[in-house]
């Protein structure tokens, strides 16, 4: 994960980053299902450069080569 792009604010305004608690139980879920929090942080990144687009053309390898780093 690209801690730089939380400290510049790209996710800070979202709850599961902003607040304390929320990320606390994001780290415990994800602990839980033995997926990584960078995995959860990269997809919800790749949607929101993506919002924008009408099409999501290419989104889908770039979600399969981020979900492949999970074991």
């Amino acid at each position: 994960m690209n801690e730089d792009l939380l400290n510049d604010g790209y996710l800070s305004d979202l709850p599961l980053w902003a607040d304390d608690d929320a990320r606390a139980i994001l780290e415990k879920v994800c602990d839980e299902l033995k997926v990584p929090v960078d995995v959860i942080t990269e997809m919800v990144m790749l949607q929101r450069e993506r919002q924008h687009q009408e099409r999501a053309a290419g989104i889908y390898p770039r979600f399969e080569e981020i979900l492949g780093r999970i074991d």
